[in-house]
């Protein structure tokens, strides 16, 4: 069989137990090789049922096949469907379109989907992020965008992982953040995250002089004082900006302040969750209490510790079905519900009708807990920018202020503690006044609210109003900017911007894309390097967290033989393209370069060089 090998360029398999017989791993069928040997071969290859799965050097319709062979990888890796998903959809479209010739010439199986994911698209994505990285700004300029670099540290069961992703702008592609790396890395010490994050660096052709921002979570290691990752980047380049995570202070802020309540609040959310979410007994009574009081079931919610967003859903949720749950607790009696919820609900066994403090506290953090989750989802925000971050923690600050001067805990709360008696009432009223001065301090301690903060000088280029040179002056200095822009040319082009800003600023789009069109058509290239720089400091770690919860819908326990860079490839894949899949067939017929990589051997790295 070894000249049958050579000819069909390993198509062939042998058939266990009949060494006069070859298996054809395109028709998936065997036939004799005994008698006729090489003329066997020679009149399989000719059959039709072979003959359809060749695509000839020379047919027009080679890109397309490529071309539909690629965009369905790229389908499935966005929508998180399995390689075996994608192999069976490959054999069923020739059945279900037999008029299609492209549909028939399609062939990707799991390994040749894996391989095309892992070595032509993933690379393909950073390629792209890196040239956009590494080109200048400008047409005929020399300077090249700076970035900001991010990581964080996760588990996978006993493998620690890091990311490393960076953020950009140009007036041309506007704010991208990207997928650099996503590496394995058991040390998670400054010294391991440091040279991790300048090799890879390096490896790409990136220098570390245009490292604008670090930005992690706020962990010591991250940010300390001597030997953090942050304090060995700044010895690489003075000029890095240090870019804490806002989300994670805002979070931590309420949480900070919830938890000096007189109700543990999380406590009491995830009790009750837990007593309904492994019992389809107890779900049913609870249905049929939320029919009694004529309410539309909805199913509890849990908090998780470590997502930012989950506490005011679940709050909200439970303060929404109290009349439900409250019945439930208390048909159940002293004897059947849960100590720590009896306690809450003792008072009330009787269904006299009167608040219970659970209740207070209830309709008082789905009030006040509002305010955190909306400043949080503003800050998590893909276009958001360093020039709005002053005004959006300001905004924070004012309102918990006012809130706390004017004892406003809410409208249904205040009706609430109407029917306490009074020295009842004046406890909770202060125990909830200390929740927006806890808040207030954490706040306060953890951020700069003073004018010498940089974030309040940059604020003038959110371009919310027309802003002068003396304001672009001021950035340029607290930035470091002086020796990288030519200040008097700077005056120039801020001369030519200048009747554009009236109209700019009336515009209701993102700040980045408001400068896009102030610099549109102009020749500024000092305004765009300042742009470059201001707009590529991320205000929150958000974007590393998102690569973690794709990690999690791809490394799931039916794909737990995964390897690293497989997932790493998906993650790349996901992130780094921007197109639909729709819009990916149309992207990937012009790119030539592309498909050739899709046809060719080379994706397949485990195959021997010959």
């Amino acid at each position: 069989l070894s000249i049958v090998y050579y000819l069909f360029k390993k198509k062939l398999r042998r058939v266990d137990g009949e060494t006069e017989r070859a298996f054809c791993t395109l028709c998936k069928s065997s036939f004799s090789v005994g008698h006729g040997g090489i003329y066997n071969v020679k009149r399989h290859e000719t059959c039709k049922s072979v003959q359809s799965f060749f695509v000839k050097t020379n047919d027009p319709q080679l890109d397309k096949v490529s071309a539909a062979e690629v965009t369905s990888i790229y389908h499935a890796v966005q929508h998180t469907h399995s390689y075996r998903s994608t192999d069976c959809s490959n054999k069923l479209a020739p059945v279900i379109f037999p008029d299609s010739e492209i549909a028939k010439k399609m062939s990707c199986g799991r390994t040749k989907a894996a391989s095309i994911v892992a070595n032509v698209l993933a690379p393909v994505s950073v390629e792209k992020c890196v040239q956009e990285l590494t080109s200048s700004l400008l047409v005929g300029g020399t300077h090249t965008p700076f970035f900001s670099v991010a990581s964080d540290a996760s588990n996978h069961g006993s493998t620690k992982l890091f990311p490393l992703a960076v953020r950009y702008w140009t007036p041309e592609f506007g704010l991208m953040n990207r997928v650099l790396d996503f590496y394995e890395d058991s040390a998670e010490t400054s010294e391991s995250i440091h040279h991790q994050i300048t090799s890879k660096l390096k490896e790409n052709g990136l220098r570390l002089e245009m490292i604008s921002a670090y930005t992690a979570d706020n962990a010591s290691v991250n940010y300390g004082k001597y030997k953090s990752v942050y304090q060995k980047l700044k010895a690489d380049n003075a000029g890095i900006i240090k870019a804490n995570c806002m989300a994670h202070i805002v979070r931590n802020g309420a949480k900070y302040a919830a938890d000096r309540l007189d109700i543990d609040i999380e406590c009491t959310i995830n009790k009750i969750y837990r007593h309904f979410s492994s019992s389809a007994k107890r779900t049913e009574e609870l249905k049929s209490l939320f029919e009694f009081v004529d309410q539309d079931y909805h199913a509890l919610l849990r908090h998780v510790p470590t997502r930012w967003l989950s506490i005011w859903p679940a709050v909200s949720r439970l303060h929404a079905s109290w009349p439900a749950v409250k019945a439930y607790f208390l048909s159940l009696g002293e004897e059947h519900c849960p100590k720590v919820l009896w306690k809450l609900f003792e008072k009330d066994q009787h269904s006299d009708g009167h608040p219970l403090e659970l209740q207070v506290y209830l309709s008082f953090l789905h009030n006040a807990l509002k305010i955190f989750h909306d400043i949080i989802l503003l800050l998590e925000g893909d276009n958001v920018t360093v020039c709005e971050l002053y005004d959006i923690l300001s905004t924070l600050q004012r309102k918990l202020q006012q809130r706390q001067a004017d004892s406003f805990f809410g409208v249904e709360t205040s009706a609430l503690l109407q029917q306490f008696r009074h020295c009842k009432a004046t406890a909770i009223k202060q125990d909830l006044s200390n929740f927006y001065s806890t808040s207030l301090s954490y706040l306060e301690k953890r951020y700069d609210f003073s004018d010498s903060n940089f974030h309040k000088h940059v604020a003038m280029l959110g371009l919310k109003s027309e802003f002068t040179f003396s304001n672009l002056c001021d950035v340029v200095e607290i930035l470091q900017m002086m020796d990288k822009l030519n200040m008097d040319e700077l005056y120039e082009e801020y001369f030519v911007t200048l009747p554009r800003q009236q109209e700019v600023v009336k515009r209701a789009v993102p700040v980045v894309e408001k400068w896009s069109a102030l610099l549109q058509g102009t020749n500024t290239p000092n305004l765009t390097v300042l742009g470059s720089f201001l707009f590529s400091i991320p205000v929150t770690n958000a974007h590393v967290e998102r690569v973690f919860s794709l990690m999690t819908a791809a490394w799931t326990d039916q794909r737990n033989r995964c390897s690293v860079d497989l997932i790493k490839s998906e993650i790349q894949v996901k992130n780094n393209f921007g197109y639909s899949c729709v819009d990916f067939y149309s992207y990937s017929l012009q790119e030539e370069t592309l498909l050739e990589a899709v046809r060719s051997d080379k994706k397949y790295k485990f195959k021997k060089k010959n």
